[in-house]
């Protein structure tokens, strides 16, 4: 019997990414989104390339009425395979961000993953199966000014999915937190972040299905955590040595240079 991944935000980007990843491994696909006509197109695709069922929910998942119909949409349907993917970024400081943004963002990167999770889960836990892939981000390991909501979010993810392995220990169900560094999707465009997606080198932007293609080879090697970029990788260790103060400084340029100030 085919496998089935639910799939959030997979209008584009890595979501998307993720749906044909699955999809050409012959999983059937639940994927969620917002912008029915794109996410309609897509699953049309899919379908069609290879050959599975694909059910789309348009779903908004940033309010508490919204999580809990779509957890009702689900129902007791059997999933395999999670990919909390849906995500935004915010760009003024945290001081100048709409209360209703904040409420937004706490409630599609922290409480829809944390309650979604636990939702599919417990159908996981009973058949001693499943795979719960979380998209975390190099910005969980090196928050930066203009970016505070947005890395804490993603810190939530790492520490909530490495306390789910531990707990999981001992089962047939895996988890595992992926933490990318800059990708070649609408997700800056989004947050009204006007970057230059030609960039190359270690904080370069890459392509979405080459992403998925190394956290999966991750996967497969069972790590937990899985840092598919060199850029990424890099700071993951750069910050558990840099002096605090440097590092402050070092942020408050480098966050300055992605928005063009000087």
């Amino acid at each position: 019997m085919s496998k089935t991944a639910l799939i959030t935000g997979a209008t584009s980007g890595l979501g998307l990414s993720y749906a044909r990843y699955f999809a050409s491994k012959g999983c059937n696909l639940i994927i969620t989104g917002r912008r029915e006509n794109m996410i309609r197109e897509n699953a049309e695709s899919l379908q069609n390339q290879f050959h599975v069922n694909v059910e789309v929910v348009i779903a908004e998942l940033s309010s508490l009425d919204g999580i809990n119909r779509f957890l009702s949409q689900i129902g007791d349907r059997t999933i395999d395979i999670l990919v909390n993917n849906a995500g935004f970024g915010l760009k003024p400081a945290f001081v100048d961000t709409p209360e209703t943004d904040v409420e937004k963002m706490l409630y599609l990167q922290v409480w829809c993953v944390t309650k979604l999770t636990q939702f599919v889960l417990k159908g996981m836990v009973r058949r001693n199966s499943g795979a719960i892939i979380n998209i975390s981000s190099d910005g969980a390991f090196a928050v930066l000014p203009h970016n505070v909501l947005y890395s804490s979010t993603k810190l939530y993810i790492i520490n909530f999915t490495e306390g789910l392995h531990m707990e999981l220990s001992g089962t047939d169900i895996r988890v595992q937190a992926v933490c990318p560094g800059f990708i070649d999707s609408h997700f800056h465009e989004s947050a009204e972040m006007h970057m230059d997606k030609s960039r190359k080198g270690l904080f370069g932007f890459r392509d979405p299905d080459a992403i998925v293609a190394d956290a999966m080879k991750d996967f497969a090697k069972k790590k937990v955590i899985s840092v598919p970029d060199t850029g990424a990788k890099m700071i993951r260790t750069l910050v558990r040595f840099l002096p605090r103060n440097l590092f402050y400084r070092m942020a408050a340029r480098f966050s300055s240079s992605l928005s063009g100030k000087k």
